[in-house]
């Protein structure tokens, strides 16, 4: 089992290090095939391809905040896999800074406050390494898509 793996949203959203990184690649590959997971979103700056996956790359580069329109695919695409019933897991390299910060982009994507959506990434993902610029990046992502539900 990955030793990075867990659900932020049970049975539809999970973030973890990357595939082989700490264990077996394939060991890693076959737990998430039995968890159900049907797509992989990397994160890294290069693209890796999964087999057996879809995989979805939106590159950010490490220790850095992702672009405002990098979280707008982001939310976008997990949003609309999560309707058809997909289940996704989510990783960079480590699997603490860059996937963290995107998850609980999906979060305040989904109605929450940044800081709240911080805690519950924080509580269910304890190994994390967010940078400020990283928070502030959630912040601002915050502000345009409340603006966004207003009009």
């Amino acid at each position: 089992m990955p030793e990075r793996f867990s659900w932020i949203i049970t049975g539809k959203l999970a973030g973890m290090e990357r595939p082989g990184l700490v264990s077996v690649l394939e060991e890693d590959l076959k737990f998430l095939k039995d968890t159900g997971i049907d797509i992989i979103v990397n994160l890294e700056e290069h693209l890796r391809n999964w087999d057996g996956f879809e995989v979805k790359h939106i590159p950010i580069n490490d220790f850095k905040a992702p672009k405002l329109a990098d979280i707008g695919e982001f939310v976008k695409f997990i949003d609309s896999k999560i309707q058809e019933g997909k289940r996704i897991v989510v990783h960079c390299y480590a699997g603490m800074g860059r996937t963290n910060i995107m998850l609980a982009s999906y979060l305040v994507y989904l109605g929450m406050e940044p800081d709240k959506a911080l805690d519950i990434v924080k509580e269910k993902r304890p190994d994390q390494s967010i940078n400020e610029e990283q928070e502030e990046a959630l912040r601002e992502y915050s502000y345009i898509a409340n603006d966004r539900k207003k009009i």
